[in-house]
């Protein structure tokens, strides 16, 4: 916004970027990004079966936390953005509607033409989001940066593991894993007895040069959130059945992100960009190449509409409508429904339907992991997806749509635009939604930032 000639201040707290993010390296280098690659990995792996390896043919990057953050900050101060180091209290409109009040800790108050939440989670007690939507989901993940022994014998030294399902966590003597073949598991071939009501998670890893690796147990999307304790026993115990010891702990890390549920509202007077505007993927937890992509686009939108309206709601209105457009939110729409079969699979459904995403052709698999697929082409995802997939899960995805309220909120997007299109015919009126914020808020137990923007 600020390289559009607008006025931008930044107001949140201070600190380092903390947790580990991982990318698709084109979509990096594309975002002029290439540089704040820490390493690249030249493909990526995953297992959903013993012996099965499938190779992604993408490279996969970990981005510097450093580097990345310095980027940033150095196009901020060269575009002028001011910065605050405080957290939002309130916002309030003005009496004429024209600019936000700001309330901030500490006692300030700042005036904007339009305010952007840009806090994930924690902007939520001051957003509304849609009523008639699946509730939110979590990703949650426990991982290590370690100095570890053996784990060149156990994976590829040089390539990323992206998904490794296979169930070397229960079952297993120390180092047996190495040596398992196919349908030879103690617990009933591949290890899938006792797994109907299991919650599956994956391990994930970068190998970092060295004996240095970073390790992650993930849970891809669960209703309850799957506990870390039960992420760090899982991840200790596969590590030891794969032979690898970890000899020291650099650093642990807890992730735990929020996906799917309701999108933001459009008529409300603020608007909001990132996880607090839910561009998080609710089928992957992707996030950090889909906003920095749709950053620019936001951009212009605010921009042109601070030169077109004057109120504050009519500019985020317009935002919003560029942000969340009818077509976007159909997609997302598509996500949440692919997201919510998810939370419903075991671990043996679950190993088919990655079988089944990854044997599509890459343009299908790469644009749904990047939100890049037009409404068009995530219909012909669908259609692929029901042509490969086996029969247990195309049993799995006619149940779902039709039984399911994700398939019922999708259908309802699908046929949103006629309906729109018919609304606008006839003049009708459309009702505004309540404040749902409870189903994305924290109670304000993070911070709240924000950037505001006012024209020079």
């Amino acid at each position: 916004m600020a390289k559009r000639g607008l006025s931008v201040g930044l107001v949140g707290p201070d600190g380092p970027f903390v947790n580990n993010y991982g990318v698709w390296v084109d979509e990096f280098k594309e975002l002029g990004l290439g540089h704040t690659l820490e390493r690249e990995f030249g493909d990526a792996l995953c297992y959903f079966h013993e012996e099965k390896e499938v190779r992604v043919g993408r490279a996969y990057g970990r981005v510097s936390r450093r580097l990345l953050r310095q980027h940033l900050l150095d196009l901020a101060k060269q575009h002028g953005v001011r910065y605050l180091p405080a957290a939002v209290e309130d916002i309030q409109l003005s009496a004429d509607g024209k600019t936000s009040i700001v309330t901030c800790s500490g006692g300030q108050t700042l005036k904007s033409r339009l305010v952007t939440l840009a806090s994930g989670q924690a902007a939520g007690r001051f957003l509304q989001y849609e009523q008639d939507a699946p509730t939110v989901a979590a990703q949650t993940a426990y991982g290590i940066e370690a100095e570890v022994k053996g784990y060149n014998e156990a994976y590829h030294p040089e390539l990323m593991l992206f998904m490794d399902f296979r169930r070397h966590h229960s079952g297993l003597w120390d180092g047996a894993a190495r040596s398992l073949r196919q349908g030879t598991h103690p617990n009933a071939g591949e290890g899938l007895w006792g797994t109907d009501d299991e919650v599956p998670s994956f391990l994930y890893a970068m190998p970092l040069g060295g004996n240095r690796v970073f390790l992650e147990e993930t849970c891809l999307v669960a209703k309850p959130a799957l506990q870390f304790a039960v992420l760090k026993r899982r991840l200790e115990r596969r590590l030891a059945a794969m032979g690898v010891q970890v000899e020291q702990i650099h650093e642990e890390e807890w992730s735990y992100i929020p996906v799917g549920g309701p999108l933001p509202t459009t008529n409300q007077p603020i608007t909001a960009f990132g996880a607090a505007a839910n561009l998080v993927h609710p089928a992957t937890g992707f996030s950090v190449s889909r906003s920095l992509r749709q950053a620019p686009e936001m951009a212009a939108a605010v921009a042109a509409a601070l030169q077109k309206h004057d109120s504050v709601s009519d500019v985020a209105a317009a935002v919003w409508d560029q942000l969340w457009s009818l077509e976007r939110r159909q997609q997302a729409a598509f996500h949440v429904f692919g997201m919510e079969l998810l939370t419903q699979l075991d671990l043996a459904a679950t190993n088919d339907f990655f079988n089944t995403f990854f044997a599509l052709p890459p343009f299908y698999w790469r644009g749904f992991l990047g939100a890049s697929l037009s409404f068009t082409q995530v219909l012909a995802f669908a259609l692929l997806t029901f042509v490969y997939a086996p029969i247990n899960i195309k049993a799995k995805l006619v149940m779902h749509l039709l039984a399911d309220p994700a398939g019922t909120y999708l259908i309802k997007r699908f046929f949103a635009k006629i309906e729109a299109e018919d609304s606008s015919n006839s003049s009708a009126a459309t009702s505004s939604s309540s404040d749902s914020s409870s189903n994305r808020s924290n109670n304000g137990a993070e911070p709240t930032a924000a950037a505001l923007v006012t024209v020079p």
